[in-house]
């Protein structure tokens, strides 16, 4: 008999986690944050203890209490266990976006994780670029040595560094994981190496959708997954519908054609925020940049995920290399600033160390701009500024004729709503916008529509659906005949 548990993902939108049990085979599907449970207890100034960090969750409800899943220092430290074997055989990831995948280095580093070369690259850049992730690499707490002077010492660096068991798979090319076989297939999100997969079981097929839409550059990759399905003779469909409730959808391609027009008729600096790990969008920037003539300025996150991107054999040319000749790399200022003092005072080896390691051979490509540049040179670029570094505005100082494209989802809840307003007002101190707080809003989701969500449920003819990363399931019970409901924690057998 084979069980699916749903410990996430279902009358929500996110958190996906998938547990499918097959003859003792088990297999997390993904293992995501939920923001709307998370949001509800913890904060940026309320977060989990890290000497409590596991019985945290499990208190909140936001981790399963499993024992043999988590890692063996959290584990034992908060008297969860730590020396059991693991009973759990894999983590199937279907992509890197954190609902999906942020709750990874809470994980055992030898359960394998299996995932595509994009989404690896996509973890290595939270790891690299950051102090606190533990995607691919565990760095274990609670460790301590004796140093030389026979002292008791807390172990860092890398004599707790262990690396994961990162396991990348082919797209299309089927492999089995014990009794289970698995079929990874591609389609199209917001973000490179989304994948949906087809679980062959020894009580049925489970095809689980992923994240996923016809209207970016990858539509194609999703109609096959669908033809896939129709002819998979599928049991049980787990169908996300995060936008079922809406009717219409633009394109990528749309996005790509007003930011050009909008481009064309801005005298001076085009300032734009969009995901930052979201490729196709970038490339859409990056075409109309190059289209009317001018350069799209990345900020260093976008560039070394370019640069990773480039470096793989899978990848390299799908996205533009970080030193492309329409691509400039922008250097903001460093801990000490020192990107525009007298370097006869501070020496080029203190600029160097004023940025992380991850960050300094950019400081050295032909393409590197700091605010300067930007400055003196407004209606040659296209300047990428995320909503966390709006401090660079000050530097950057748009002239009047200058303007700003929003590509990001608009607000759904009270909190987003109140950040959206602080965005605005940085913009309205610069010029930006008007008395009515307008901007240019050019966004489409990584989310089908309800017309292309009806179009996946009639065209994998699934003998079963059961409605997840969504808070509209009356949808999928108006379009599918055997619609089963579950909450999480619940349980459902093929």
């Amino acid at each position: 008999m084979t069980d699916i548990t749903f410990h996430g993902g279902v009358k929500d939108i996110g958190g996906n986690k998938f547990l499918v049990d097959d003859k003792g085979t088990k297999i997390f599907m993904d293992f995501g944050m939920s923001f709307s449970a998370a949001n509800k207890y913890f904060s940026q100034f309320v977060q989990p203890r890290t000497s409590n960090s596991l019985n945290d969750m499990f208190e909140m409800g936001l981790l399963p209490r499993i024992k043999g899943l988590y890692r063996r220092d959290n584990a034992k430290h908060m008297d969860f266990g730590g020396d059991e074997d693991t009973e759990i055989s894999a983590v199937l990831l279907t992509h890197a976006h954190v609902d999906h995948c942020a709750y990874i280095p809470y994980l055992r580093e030898d359960i394998p994780i299996y995932c595509s070369e994009e989404s690896k690259l996509i973890m290595q850049n939270f790891d690299d670029t950051s102090d606190i992730n533990q995607y691919l690499t565990l760095k274990e707490r609670f460790q301590v040595y004796t140093n030389t002077k026979g002292e008791i010492s807390r172990a860092s660096g890398d004599k707790i560094a262990v690396p994961r068991e990162i396991k990348v798979f082919e797209s299309g090319k089927k492999f089995s994981i014990d009794s289970i076989g698995v079929e990874p297939l591609p389609v199209d999100h917001s973000i490179p190496g989304v994948h949906a997969f087809i679980l062959s079981t020894s009580s049925g097929t489970i095809a689980n959708t992923a994240d996923l839409r016809f209207h970016g550059r990858r539509a194609a990759d999703t109609e096959k997954f669908v033809e896939k399905c129709a002819i998979s003779d599928i049991d049980v469909l787990l169908c996300e519908g995060t936008r079922i409730n809406k009717t219409s959808s633009m394109t990528e391609y749309d996005v790509e054609t007003q930011t050009e027009e909008i481009i064309k008729n801005t005298k001076n600096l085009v300032i734009c925020g969009y995901p930052v790990r979201d490729l196709d969008r970038l490339l859409s920037f990056y075409n109309a940049a190059k289209s009317t003539g001018r350069y799209l300025v990345v900020d260093l996150k976008q560039a070394y995920l370019l640069k990773l991107f480039d470096l793989s054999s899978v990848l390299r040319g799908k996205y533009p290399s970080p030193t492309d000749p329409n691509l400039k790399i922008y250097i903001p200022r460093g801990s000490w600033g020192l990107i525009d003092k007298d370097l006869t005072k501070f020496s080029e080896r203190q600029l160097t160390m004023d940025y992380d390691s991850w960050q300094r051979e950019f400081l050295d490509y032909p393409n590197a701009i700091d605010y300067r540049d930007v400055l003196k040179n407004q209606k040659d670029f296209v300047f990428y500024c995320s909503d966390y570094k709006l401090q660079e505005l000050i530097d950057v100082k748009p002239k009047e004729g200058s303007s700003y494209i929003r590509s990001l989802t608009e607000p759904f809840d009270d909190e987003m709503e109140l950040k959206e307003e602080q965005i605005k007002n940085w913009f309205e101190h610069f010029g930006l916008l008007t008395k009515e707080r307008d901007w240019h809003q050019i966004h489409v989701s990584g989310h089908g529509d309800g017309l292309q969500i009806k179009r996946v449920i009639d065209e994998t003819d699934s003998k079963k659906l059961i409605p997840i990363h969504t808070q509209h399931e009356e949808y999928h019970k108006k379009w599918h005949k055997n619609v089963q409901s579950v909450n999480q924690h619940e349980s459902m057998s093929l």
